[in-house]
């Protein structure tokens, strides 16, 4: 019997039996792979090396995809898989380096309003460094660590105070924080600076060790690789370095902007991004009963515009009002997003093919370095 004889008398339950048994291979070679990384992982951290190596990972990416084309394979593939091994291996060194650091140990920390979903993460991440952690919250909940309902109760004799309350409440909670002039670190955590940067300038002005700190991501973040932890000066250059070495252990990638120009940046990395998400939104929702039959017919684009919109509208409303009434002043986001919405529906209602071509060959043009690919 041929090759391709037995290969056509190969019934499905035996192929899906072979099949099984390359799907369990896969697996070891994963699990033989992540033992690797662990390994070097330690190593690195004895011979003090950085945990992140931008070279060595687009090597390792460039290097899969050239193989997955010669062996007939879309490289696209191998780029997906590789990425997501590597950002598994980083969570699991940090992971390991974070225990290890000791950064925290025989140190305090005080996270007020530890309750809510970032200041939670906040006392995790922190517990996970080694400080004993303490919450300061009213609302209702349980919390991990032991926990006070008034931070006022508080002694604020921890090396670490952190303001993990809404924005308006951040900034009434560091004004008051100023005249008890805590001896520890004191930082916020909010997506804007603006609206605490009167509480910010008290802390400063009492002589306080104060930072401001806007990590860019939710709370859902186990491991920081990849991810960027904003560190604004709030005029205590020490208090920065501190804040900054929080991370240290972490593969996330701090940069340092000065308050205004955090916000001047937000009102396009949250401000537009969440007013569009917004928009699109309401506008499915006016469809009614074609929302169904749009999800069963929808384009590859369309699906992954509902999916981030509808994250996006799940989050909290008020917290998401506050970072548009404080962008909308201090930056021309909103304004350049419906002039250049205009001349997208002028264009199209007036038939003006070549303005409509010029407007998307210019933002193709302005967004060339980070575009992945065609849409469909």
């Amino acid at each position: 019997m041929s090759s391709k004889d037995h290969q056509d008398s190969e019934s499905v339950e035996t192929l899906r039996d072979r099949l099984d048994t390359v799907d369990h291979q896969i697996l070891q070679l994963i699990a033989e792979r992540q033992d690797l990384v662990t390994r070097i992982g330690e190593r690195k951290h004895l011979d003090g090396r950085a945990l992140r190596d931008f070279r060595r990972e687009r090597e390792v990416i460039e290097l899969g995809m050239d193989r997955a084309g010669r062996l007939g394979l879309n490289p696209d593939i191998a780029r997906d898989i590789l990425e997501r091994l590597i950002h598994h291996s980083l969570s699991k060194q940090e992971q390991r380096q974070l225990v290890s650091s000791g950064h925290g140990a025989g140190m305090s920390a005080l996270v007020i309003g530890g309750l809510g979903r970032m200041g939670d993460w906040l006392a995790r991440y922190l517990d996970t460094l080694g400080y004993a952690v303490e919450v300061a919250d009213p609302g209702p909940g349980d919390s991990l660590f032991p926990r006070i309902h008034d931070w006022r109760d508080s002694s604020l004799e921890h090396d670490l105070v952190a303001v993990c309350a809404p924005l308006r409440a951040s900034n009434q909670i560091l004004e008051e924080l100023a005249g008890h002039k805590p001896r520890g670190l004191v930082f916020d955590i909010g997506s804007l600076k603006g609206p605490v940067a009167a509480g910010l300038e008290a802390m400063r002005k009492a002589g306080c060790r104060i930072a401001s700190v806007h990590p860019m991501f939710g709370p859902r973040e186990l491991m920081l690789s990849g991810r960027h932890i904003l560190l604004v000066d709030a005029g205590h250059a020490e208090a920065l370095l501190e804040a900054k070495a929080l991370f240290a252990h972490t593969a996330a990638e701090c940069v340092e902007l000065g308050l205004r120009d955090h916000d001047e940046v937000m009102g396009w990395v949250l401000g537009l991004s969440h007013l569009l998400n917004i928009a699109f939104a309401a506008a499915i929702s006016e469809s009614g009963e074609a929302v169904p039959l749009l999800r069963k017919i929808s384009s590859t684009t369309f699906n992954s515009q509902l999916q981030v919109a509808a994250q996006v509208v799940s989050e909290n409303p008020h917290l998401y009002f506050e970072i548009q009434t404080g962008t909308l002043p201090v930056t021309g986001a909103v304004e350049t997003f419906s002039r250049s919405l205009d001349q997208l529906v002028d264009a199209i209602s007036t038939c003006n093919e070549g303005r409509f071509v010029e407007i998307m060959q210019h933002a193709r043009q302005s967004l060339s370095e980070v575009s992945e690919g065609p849409a469909k």
